[in-house]
């Protein structure tokens, strides 16, 4: 419990006495006029309250600097509320101590978000909240933060710094002290979060698009022109930005490209992600027995990542990820063909063979190293001529085909490994055109009209 506590105003005028100068705080004769009411215009509003602390000891606490009586009533009264809703109110515990503390505690976390956390508090939280206290956190403390990231974002416009936030970055920031505060909710360190109180622009993720025949005209005409102008091919592609984020090869591009790699030795694990739509960390960590050629089928039970340019393995990002996927008969001719040439190699290697039991390797058997299978893929969409897409790209492409073929949204999310049906509705699929005017034919025909 706490006491009643009570509100008066001090400054920050000083006084020498014995060569020492001390604060005359509330005692500053300023404070108050001749008739012994407040003077208005000196000094800021103080409160003091007494409060229980641990064990039931009594503390006193003061906090200052409000510009009114109102404001130092109204944080009065906010602290009482806590204190008789059993919060430490007398904690000195800071928002920078907390976040180390329970960052330091995430035992239960993949190493990839565990990463994400720390960077968010070691470039964010900690340097603009850190060095307040936990309890006196409040919503526009966190705006504050936001607003800091929008004033570099204007900069990045102007060209006067590099490496804007994005939308989705920032949605990602604020899910970090969310989370963070709301373990110190559940445990009575505050009453509210403000994290979640903080209202931010939506972060709408980019809409897929499909390379058609105008969108390759038109960004190859601008490839063309830094071409002429003595850039490499390759430099030039990266160059030039395409229509969207998410670029869908149609049918025909993806058959060019298939047909361009068909000799290249990794060419099992590009038709896989074409088809079966797997994240690049999954294929990379998928071993022999998790595949099974005469039933058509393969088990996903791990990823392979990479984290600061360090290689981990780890379990699929959720539940959903642990999943067994039908393959097609083009896809297991495409893996017996492989593992045929693996043999080959590892006998052509002899005792400089490396036993990692992965089904896609390096020519000695080593693991491959996911950013390099990135690093390859856009080569090979050079040497294709197809327009650039990303690798995880092919896995929008992936669910875009099985929808145009008919094949079910569950299904499609089932073979994704996504945790619910609506990220698969709204991320990953692109309509192709011929599909979308097949559809309108289809819906108008079901109309009958008088003949004309």
């Amino acid at each position: 419990m706490s006491g009643k506590g009570h509100i008066y105003k001090r400054c920050g005028c000083t006084v020498v006495e014995n060569g020492t100068r001390k604060q005359l705080g509330k005692g500053c004769p300023q404070l108050k006029r001749p008739d012994g009411a407040w003077n208005p215009r000196h000094g800021t509003w103080t409160f003091a309250i007494s409060v229980e602390g641990e064990r039931g000891s009594r503390k006193q606490i003061v906090r200052g600097g409000y510009d009114s009586q109102r404001e130092a009533q109204a944080a009065m009264d906010e602290l009482k509320g806590k204190a008789a809703r059993g919060i430490d109110v007398a904690s000195r515990l800071t928002v920078g101590q907390y976040l180390r503390e329970w960052i330091g505690s995430k035992k239960d976390i993949k190493r990839n978000t565990l990463r994400s956390y720390t960077g968010h508090i070691d470039r964010y939280w900690d340097p603009h909240l850190g060095h307040l206290r936990l309890a006196d956190l409040r919503v526009q403390h966190v705006a504050t933060v936001f607003a800091a990231i929008d004033s570099h974002n204007e900069l990045c416009r102007r060209g006067k710094a590099i490496r804007p936030v994005g939308p989705a970055s920032v949605q990602r920031i604020r899910a970090t002290l969310r989370t963070a505060l709301s373990d110190a909710l559940r445990q009575g360190l505050i009453t509210t979060n403000p994290a979640a109180l903080v209202k931010l622009p939506s972060a709408k993720r980019p809409k897929g698009l499909v390379w058609t025949d105008d969108r390759v005209e038109r960004w190859q005409a601008e490839v063309d022109v830094l071409v002429a102008k003595g850039m490499r091919l390759k430099k030039a592609r990266a160059a030039v930005s395409t229509p969207s984020k998410v670029m869908v090869w149609r049918p025909d591009q993806l058959g060019t490209f298939l047909d361009s790699a068909s000799a290249d030795p990794l060419y099992a694990l590009w038709h896989l992600y074409a088809f079966r739509g797997l994240r690049r960390g999954e294929a990379c960590g998928l071993e022999w027995p998790e595949v099974d050629l005469a039933g058509g089928t393969i088990t996903i039970v791990r990823q392979r990542i990479s984290i600061g340019g360090v290689v981990h393995e780890d379990t699929p990002k959720s539940d959903a990820g642990e999943r067994t996927i039908a393959l097609d008969a083009g896809t297991v001719m495409a893996l017996k063909a492989h593992r045929k040439q693996q043999l080959a190699d590892r006998l052509a290697a002899g005792g400089e063979w490396v036993e990692s039991g992965k089904v896609f390797t390096t020519r000695d058997g080593r693991p491959l190293d996911p950013e390099h299978v990135t690093d390859r893929f856009y080569d090979l969409c050079v040497d294709a001529g197809v327009p650039p897409i990303r690798l995880h790209d092919l896995r929008h492409g992936a669910a875009s085909l099985m929808l145009a073929a008919g094949v079910s949204m569950k299904t499609v999310q089932e073979t994704l490994g996504h945790s619910n049906i609506a990220l698969t509705a709204n991320t990953y699929t692109s309509v192709y055109p011929e599909v979308a005017q097949a559809a309108a034919e289809a819906a108008a025909a079901l109309v009958p009209r008088a003949a004309r």
